[in-house]
């Protein structure tokens, strides 16, 4: 889980409500909340529910017609996934296209034939990547003679890059792809970005070529990370939206039927009693009201996940991708004219960046 999460959140329970529990449980313990609301309400007579109640008249006109248009959302959920779904045989062969492109920048940094299919264990490969260019820079960089500015140390870098990276390796061993999202919450991956290309602007041209070409892999490999951190992000979205609309319908049908024949308990004239014995109806009702609200209470539980996953996934690099692109194509074409070896880091990294912002933006 990310540092900025974990600041913000650092009680379990806000952390169990917001992000981490199971959305059924969270939808529960508040429909049984409002079950308990309703019963003090009713306990202490600010809500009456006995003979004469004007409760019927807001189940069968107010709270009748919100249920059925809360229950529309469903459909609503539903259009919006689909959209995502359908294209062109052109379009989604542009896509595979691309994905293809994608693991071949990377499969040319680890030098491997193939890399992982699995998006989790793919993940953990370029983790483990990402640690093995660390490892070389800090070699390559510690036995050089280049003065480091104050602040600047390249073997404190390195460490804390490769930190990150060992927080992301566990990725393959999980099968959940929302835990794997808790792993990559957070702009880390924006900070080691940063801290990357400041080095190459200030050491690229001293530094020798294997520390070079090295930093220039950490950050492919970082661009790379944040284009799986935002594949993860939208297939765990894409997800709770699916599953918010299917509980919609669960909950929504039984809070009709509730709603519909609890109106009709209630008679006209003040002095008939109800259908159900008024000593019941407290119970009654209470227990109505928890079922009654279910979907509502499943829609908070989902939108509460969906805004934090949100807030906590803003991508830096997207606000910014344009500028960010150039600037980094920029670096790259100037250090072309140095070394055969740096043209080739740049059709890489001119490849990688090209295709990373058109994922981060999709």
């Amino acid at each position: 889980m990310s540092k900025e999460w974990v600041r913000d959140a650092p009680h379990p329970v806000v952390r169990w409500m917001f992000i981490t529990g199971n959305r059924l449980r969270v939808a529960a313990v508040l429909s049984l909340l409002f079950v308990v609301l309703a019963a003090l309400l009713i306990e202490f007579d600010l809500v009456y529910v006995g003979p004469g109640s004007n409760l019927s008249t807001a189940l069968s006109s107010g709270m009748l017609s919100g249920l059925l248009t809360l229950l529309t959302v469903a459909l609503s959920v539903n259009q919006l996934i689909l959209s995502r779904l359908f294209g062109s045989a052109g379009t989604l062969s542009d896509q595979l296209e691309g994905t293809l492109d994608y693991r071949r920048s990377v499969e040319d940094i680890a030098d491997v034939a193939v890399s992982p299919n699995k998006p989790t264990v793919f993940l953990s490969f370029l983790a483990d990547t990402l640690k093995q260019s660390l490892d070389r820079f800090q070699r390559e960089a510690t036995s050089t003679s280049v003065d480091f500015d104050s602040g600047d140390d390249p073997g404190a870098y390195a460490s804390a890059v490769t930190d990150y990276a060992e927080h992301l390796s566990p990725a393959g061993d999980l099968d959940d792809a929302f835990k794997v999202l808790l792993l990559v919450l957070g702009e880390d991956y924006a900070e080691h970005l940063d801290t990357t290309r400041e080095f190459q602007g200030r050491y690229g041209d001293r530094l020798p070529d294997g520390a070079v070409e090295a930093l220039d892999d950490v950050l492919e490999l970082l661009k790379a990370i944040a284009t799986m951190r935002q594949f993860f992000k939208t297939l765990t979205l894409q997800q709770e939206l699916a599953m918010l609309s299917r509980r919609l319908m669960y909950t929504g049908l039984p809070a009709v039927l509730v709603t519909y024949f609890l109106s009709f308990v209630y008679t006209s004239a003040s002095d008939v009693p109800t259908a159900i014995e008024p000593v019941y109806m407290p119970v009654v009702v209470a227990v109505a009201t928890g079922v009654i609200l279910s979907p509502l209470a499943v829609l908070v539980a989902s939108l509460l996940r969906i805004a934090t996953v949100s807030l906590y996934s803003v991508d830096t690099l997207a606000e910014g991708g344009a500028s960010w692109f150039r600037d980094t194509l920029f670096h790259g074409r100037s250090a072309c004219a140095d070394s055969p070896r740096r043209e080739r880091s740049l059709r890489r990294r001119g490849f990688g960046v090209s295709h990373s912002y058109s994922v981060v933006m999709a």
